[in-house]
């Protein structure tokens, strides 16, 4: 049985109930948010050729139908007792001469075709469909990624993270990105075995995942694919090309390898207001953040009010702001000593 959803200027329907893989036709409104930036990059960037490798209902390349200028959109689903409803949301949408409605593994898809923008929004890591969406990709496409086994990613399941991601993540207070930066390099270092160069152009956390834009350029980003240290009595961190370093009579924890550039595109943010705090944080280029009530916690302080600390660190002429990835974080390029000072 399926029900009339209704999602920005779409109609569709899909099953109800508790989300899984194993609905009889797949749709999540908690990804709501995660298509409404697709539509924001879409409209910004314009690509001409879009590829929705794994559809479920639909709503997301009927939203690009209805939403954006493009006129064609690839809406791939393998699960052929799908297809029939997809081909039905299409026809309510009135968007059958913008939407094209395949039915093949995607990684077999993404072989044969090329487009300008691929997306991947698979029910767990994106790390299978990397290699065959490099193939797919024009000069100047973006791949966007999702990642929905934030666990692994975040520093709860190194092991699993090591396996999936050949990198290691870690639990330190800015663990979401130090996952979305695991990510990132990861796709990297897959396409640069084939001379592709990605380049995040935007990034975020929300709800239960985590989700990056890579665009296809012609530059060197070997030098900011390295690791992360972090001292977890001093809160320390440092980016390296090296795992080992020694702060507080100890070695320092690592994470990566990951990526250690920025995370944004500032063009693509600039006009950006569907998450909070990401214009003002895609200006400061950082690796990590300040949790404000563990910096707190381990200098024996009073937990610091985020917009007086804000203004003092800017006082001295750095950059700060609050981050969309904590509620208690702040993004900064001061030096922690000075942080200290304002306890």
């Amino acid at each position: 049985m399926l029900t009339l959803f209704n999602e920005g200027k779409a109609k569709i329907y899909a099953a109800k109930g508790t989300i899984s893989s194993k609905l009889e036709v797949f749709y999540n409104p908690a990804m709501k948010l995660n298509r409404d930036i697709c539509i924001y990059i879409i409209n910004k960037l314009k690509p001409k050729t879009i590829c929705e490798a794994m559809a479920a209902s639909g709503v997301r390349a009927i939203r690009l139908a209805l939403e954006t200028d493009s006129k064609d959109i690839t809406a791939n689903e393998a699960n052929l007792n799908v297809i029939k409803t997809i081909e039905k949301n299409i026809k309510l949408n009135n968007v059958e001469n913008k939407v094209k409605v395949t039915s093949e593994h995607a990684q077999i898809l993404l072989r044969n075709n090329k487009y300008d923008y691929v997306d991947i929004d698979p029910f767990g890591p994106p790390t299978p469909y990397i290699e065959d969406s490099l193939n797919a990709l024009n000069k100047n496409s973006i791949l966007a990624l999702t990642a929905t086994d934030t666990s692994c990613l975040c520093g709860r399941y190194v092991k699993a993270c090591e396996r999936k991601y050949h990198s290691r993540s870690l639990k330190c207070g800015f663990e979401k990105e130090i996952g979305l930066r695991i990510i990132i390099a990861t796709a990297q270092l897959i396409a640069l075995e084939k001379n592709i160069s990605l380049i995040p152009i935007f990034s975020h956390s929300s709800n239960h995942y985590l989700r990056t834009y890579l665009q296809y350029k012609d530059v060197n980003i070997n030098e900011k694919i390295g690791y992360l240290l972090y001292c977890p009595k001093c809160l320390k961190r440092i980016t390296s090309k090296e795992t080992k370093e020694k702060c507080c009579n100890q070695d320092m924890l690592y994470a990566g390898p990951l990526w250690l550039g920025n995370l944004w595109d500032k063009e693509l943010t600039k006009d950006f207001e569907l998450i909070k705090y990401i214009k003002e944080e895609s200006e400061i280029e950082s690796v990590g953040f300040y949790d404000t009530h563990k910096l707190a916690k381990v200098f024996e302080k009073s937990a610091p009010k985020i917009d007086v600390l804000i203004e003092k660190i800017k006082d001295k002429g750095y950059k700060a702001s609050r981050t969309h990835f904590k509620p208690e974080g702040i993004r900064t390029n001061a030096p922690l000593e000075l942080i200290k000072s304002f306890l």
